[in-house]
């Protein structure tokens, strides 16, 4: 049956349950990742005046959480692939409002740390990697949609909340930010997590996709082996893309509003140039996933983050603040932002479609403890690197990882071709 003909014949039912979740998932990622990740870079600018403590040491805290949440990763994904995501987020919605309540009242290194052990934890158990394993099992035929979906609002968090952060930071202060965005995301996230998800679709007697019938047998064929997958080069390969491309981005992303203000803009401005970012990561998604019928996503995506690898280097080609130096800032916003989001996207499809939903969530957890690694390495040495160098050395090895990512990724899609090749010659 054609697709136009079986949305005809689910014109007049409910909206298979699978979006709905997919809806409520939309909100709490944007929330998610907007007070978890992206608010941090404004926090720096204030702490650091108020606290006096340096980029480097703002930077470790928040690696520190990275690098629990990465450490949870397996296990998280463990408990995923046997429990499902329902618990597993509402506690770590839970767990990020605790944290931003501990971050308002921190006065000491030591306690800031502990907080942001606290912060790993919610990453590890409210970002993309549970609401993928969502998508995974959901659908089939629909995941790239889905995964868009999700990532959309995900790469819009950047855009709505560093800019919102900027605005709470300065009407309320830095703490009192804080707690407005602990408000927000208690209002937002428990309530979807805690009664909206639900692990499979045959729990309420449906099918992934809402189809009317199970899937032909091709999609419900067994997954390669998890162990077999950890050791293929294609999987090797895409580590080593997602890796790359995460170290890159998030090395310039925890530094940028402190360069645009060290370089004369102002903090109004910095932070909207910051979040335009995320409104042009979110037209790459769509460009990348509007063209898969004709152009693969691998290839896609490569170029994307190869032309990330030039933006991000053109900033170093003018000074201050003047119009050359504005239309460069301009130029590496879009190109930056076209590709920032690409990482998330193609785990949460390509994924998925090399290795099968079956063992979705364990693959991916194993996937995710590099990438959160990556998550934790890129901000720890641009912290480093800004301490001891200046911002240069930031911009120019992220300009080099983001092509390494590049090449990989099609690296990536030849081995698993090759694999699949394999596989079929077998008797």
């Amino acid at each position: 049956m054609s697709d136009k003909a079986e949305r005809g014949r689910r014109g007049g039912r409910r909206p298979f349950y699978g979006w709905v979740q997919v809806g409520g998932l939309s909100a709490t990622e944007l929330v998610s990742w907007g007070v978890l990740v992206y608010a941090f870079s404004v926090f720096v600018v204030p702490m650091r005046e108020e606290l006096g403590w340096s980029v480097g040491w703002l930077n470790a805290v928040y690696a520190t959480g990275v690098v629990v949440s990465g450490l949870l990763a397996m296990p998280v994904g463990r408990v995923l692939q046997t429990r499902g995501p329902r618990g597993v987020m509402t506690v770590g919605s839970a767990g990020a409002v605790l944290m931003l309540l501990g971050w308002s009242q921190v006065d000491s290194l030591p306690m800031f740390f502990v907080v942001f052990v606290l912060g790993g934890f919610a990453m590890a158990t409210t970002l993309y990697e549970p609401a993928f394993a969502v998508t995974a099992v959901w659908f089939a035929r629909d995941r790239a949609r889905a995964v868009l979906v999700l990532t959309i609002f995900g790469g819009l968090a950047s855009a709505v909340f560093v800019p919102l952060t900027g605005v709470l930071v300065s009407w309320l202060g830095w703490r009192d930010a804080l707690l407005a965005l602990a408000v927000i995301t208690a209002v937002v996230t428990l309530p979807v997590h805690g009664l909206l998800l639900r692990r499979h679709p045959a729990d309420l007697g449906l099918h992934p996709d809402g189809s009317d019938e199970p899937p032909p047998p091709r999609e419900a064929a067994p997954a390669p082996p998890r162990q077999a997958v950890l050791r293929s080069a294609s999987f090797r390969r895409l580590t080593v893309c997602f890796v790359c491309g995460t170290a890159a981005k998030l090395a310039v992303t925890v530094v940028l509003v402190a360069y645009l203000t060290e370089r004369g803009y102002p903090l109004g401005l910095a932070t909207l140039a910051a979040g335009g970012v995320g409104l042009f990561q979110v037209t790459g998604r769509v460009l990348v996933t509007a063209l898969r019928r004709w152009v693969p996503e691998h290839r896609a995506g490569a170029a994307l983050f190869a032309a990330q690898g030039v933006a991000i280097a053109l900033p170093l080609t003018t000074s201050g603040h003047g119009t050359a130096a504005t239309v460069s800032i301009i130029v590496f916003v879009v190109l930056f932002g076209l590709g920032y989001g690409l990482a998330e996207l193609l785990r949460g499809t390509l994924v998925a479609d090399y290795y099968g939903p079956g063992e979705y969530a364990r693959i991916n957890g194993v996937l995710a403890a590099f990438v959160v690694g990556a998550r934790a390495a890129g901000p720890a040495l641009a912290g480093v690197a800004v301490a001891g160098f200046g911002y240069t050395p930031v911009f120019v090895g992220s300009a080099l990882l983001a092509a390494v990512s590049a090449g990989a990724l099609l690296l990536a899609h030849r081995a698993h071709g090759e694999e699949l090749d394999r596989l079929d010659s077998l008797p």
